[in-house]
This record gives structure tokens, sequence and C-alpha cells, in this order.
């Protein structure tokens, strides 16, 4: 009878034990953000050479030749090899009504689009000048980039962990409660907002201003804290 009591008694002191250790802790969860900004550094142009001809031969020789004398150019103002590619090339149709008086005339449009990378994005006027004068009469896209943006990564981690605490520390000292450890935190990576425009091309124009603006870093963070 003694020992089943003594066997009663540890049971019940092992079961006094484990509902302490699963007592449930008290968390609030906040989210953060930093956002860091970083001067763009590099710039992606797309441009293209748009030739119209009755003759779809003459038509692709002469758009051929524009675009060589694009890429000679290009290359001559310091874009590498490796910084240019083709991403499209087609052929189309147009039909032209002039009236009743006149039948329809169909013209072939040939399109070579080129892709460009600048390394320095001060140079992007320069560069858009010299494919202009070479005979570019499109430039479909242009963009930006800040390059290597690790540091500005660091940078807004560490601001969004502040802002994250910050929140936490007020709404929890407002409930005159006390900010314990942190139990938990999960990280967002954020978008970069870039510039891009739709710019048709004057073979006249000259020294184009070209303002690259800059990035912006954003990381997000959500953090679970303990409760006092």
């Amino acid at each position: 009878m003694k020992k089943l009591i003594f066997i009663a008694a540890a049971v019940f002191s092992l079961t006094s034990c484990m509902i302490k250790t699963e007592k449930k802790i008290r968390t609030i969860t906040v989210s953060g953000t930093g956002t860091v900004q970083v001067e763009n550094k590099e710039a992606d142009l797309v441009l293209s050479v748009v030739s119209r001809n009755e003759d779809v031969v003459k038509a692709s020789e002469e758009n051929a030749e524009r675009m060589n004398a694009v890429m000679r150019a290009l290359t001559e103002s310091g874009v590498g090899s490796d910084s240019m590619h083709t991403t499209d090339y087609s052929i189309w149709q147009e039909s032209h009504d002039y009236g009743t008086s006149k039948k329809n005339v169909m013209t072939y449009v040939v399109s070579n689009r080129i892709h460009v990378n600048v390394k320095n994005v001060i140079d992007t006027g320069r560069i858009i000048d010299s494919a202009i004068k070479a005979g570019a009469n499109q430039m479909n896209s242009l963009s930006y980039s800040a390059g290597n943006t690790s540091e500005a990564e660091k940078q807004a981690r560490i601001l969004a962990i502040r802002d994250a605490e910050q929140k936490a520390n007020t709404l929890v000292t407002t409930s005159g409660l006390t900010l314990g450890h942190i139990v938990n935190m999960q990280e967002s990576q954020g978008g970069y907002i870039e510039r891009s425009n739709y710019v048709r091309l004057d073979a006249k124009a000259m020294a184009t201003p070209i303002s690259s603006g800059s990035t912006n870093v954003s990381v997000s963070v959500e953090i679970t804290y303990e409760i006092k």
C-alpha cells in the first residue's frame, strides 16, 4: 500500500513539472520596413532600327546596313560586344489606303531590336546620340539599376529591425508590459523602384539629356517578441 502511494505521488510530481514546462508564453508580432536610396550606376537601353520599303529584300538590306552601322557606333563609344545583343528581329506588312482613285500599297516593315547595357550611367546620353546618328530610329525602353546593392541591403535590414523593435516597444510599454526576447524572425525582400520610358528618337537630336535617378532598396521583417 505504501509503495502504491509513493508511485502515485511520483506520477503527480512529474505531471506538475510537465504542466509548468508547457505553460505558453505571451508574444507580440510586429512588422518593420527599412529602405535605403542608392544612386543608379548602370543603364539598359533597347534600341531599334525600323526600315520600310515596298520590296521586302530592299527593306531587309537597308535595315541590316543601318543596324551594322549602329553596332559599330556603339563599339566605338565604348560598349563591349558582351554588353549588346539582338532581342527581336521581325518583318511585317503595312497597308496604305489612298482612297478609291488609287489602289492600296503594301509596304514591308523590317525591325531589328538590340539591347545595350551601359556600365557607366554617365555615358548613357552620349551612347544614345551615337546610336541615333548611326541609324537607330526608335528607343523601346530605358531603365536603370544600382548594380551591386548588397551593402544597401544590409543597411535596410538594420533599419527594418529597428523599425519593428520601436513599434513593439510602443505597443508593449503603452499596455504596461515589458518587451522580452525575440522568439521568431522572418525577412522578405522588397522590390527595386526603377524608371523606364518609351521614346521615339529624332536623328536631329543632340546631346540627349539623361537623369538616372536612384533605386530604393527595401527590406521587410516580421518579428515575434516575448512579452512579460
